[in-house]
């Protein structure tokens, strides 16, 4: 009866180890799994430029660490400029706008303020100031502005945009194609339909 009794709290010890140790395999290769996961979703390739530092736009950061050395903002003369990461990130004001190199000033750039967030109107679209805007992927889809004849509006985001051209020889084509007496965009109130005037863009 003893030697039963005692085979039976063997069994017993050895069922608990073994439920012990699996669990602990369970969660360790869940724990594994999931990180692998989290981490190949954060991850973002950013090409390099010959001084080993990351270049590209900041919408492809899922975060502020994840973000570039050099941050795309636009064209100057043609040639794509970035900002340093730590201007992005800086105090409001003017900061430098780089090559993708990230030696050579070719322009400068307005940090807004930080973290703005931008009202909606009844249509869903965002409207306010671009100067709030830390880069021109962070302006809203209206941007305030004032028309040829004194009336305060706003424009669309994307009449304002141009399409960045793909090499220098496009650049220079862009450029010539353009009036010189600039050109009109319509100027809407803040449901971004209803036209009140017309906003003058580029031109003396």
């Amino acid at each position: 009866m003893r030697m039963y009794s005692k085979s039976i709290r063997i069994l017993m010890g050895m069922v608990f180890i073994v439920c012990v140790v699996g669990s602990v395999m369970i969660f360790q290769s869940t724990y594994a799994k999931g990180t692998t996961n989290q981490s190949h979703t954060n991850y973002t390739s950013y090409p390099e430029n010959e001084h080993g530092q990351t270049y590209g736009s900041a919408e492809e950061a899922s975060s502020v660490e994840m973000l570039p050395d050099l941050i795309h903002v636009g064209i100057v003369n043609g040639i794509k400029g970035y900002l340093l990461k730590k201007d992005y990130l800086g105090e409001p004001g003017d900061v430098p706008v780089y090559d993708v190199y990230g030696k050579t000033i070719i322009g400068s750039f307005h940090i807004g303020a930080k973290n703005m967030n931008y009202p909606k109107n009844k249509n869903g679209k965002t409207y306010g100031s671009g100067a709030d805007a830390t880069s021109p992927e962070t302006e809203p889809e209206l941007i305030s502005a004032i028309g040829v004849d004194g009336t305060e509006g706003y424009v669309l985001k994307k009449d304002l945009d141009v399409e960045l051209p793909k090499s220098p020889e496009e650049a220079i084509a862009i450029q010539n194609s353009r009036s010189p007496g600039g050109r009109d965009i319509p100027l809407y109130e803040v449901d971004g339909e209803t036209v009140i005037g017309v906003f003058h863009l580029g031109g003396k």
